[in-house]
């Protein structure tokens, strides 16, 4: 288990104790897929009229689902971590096909770049 570093405390200034936290794990885990679509430099594109779908290897439809305005889709079909690949196809709302990526198992997000 990773040890976290000492803090310092905002009101004192004094070190806490790396034993405090000794038992705390991460709890911050999106609970369902999340495409964000950004460019080059990280920012998201307005994404607005634009859909993606996720399937599986073998080519069985899971479920598509709608970019917000800020590049974000989100599969509520899909628990996190993923327990298996997926192929993820993002279109335009005129159905022109824009990106194929390739998504593997055991995340809980994913960004596709350009």
């Amino acid at each position: 288990m990773a040890i976290r570093p000492p803090q310092t405390l905002k009101s004192t200034g004094r070190k806490v104790p790396v034993t405090r936290y000794r038992n705390v794990s991460p709890t911050q885990t999106l609970r369902r897929f999340t495409v964000i679509w950004a460019n080059n430099d990280g920012v998201p594109f307005n994404t607005s009229g634009f859909f993606a779908t996720l399937r599986r290897l073998d080519g069985t439809f899971v479920q598509a689902s709608g970019f917000d305005r800020f590049g974000t889709a989100r599969f509520n079909r899909v628990r996190t971590p993923t327990n298996q690949p997926y192929i993820l196809r993002t279109f335009r709302d005129d159905g022109v096909l824009f990106r194929v990526r390739s998504v593997p198992a055991g995340v809980s997000s994913f960004v596709v770049i350009g």
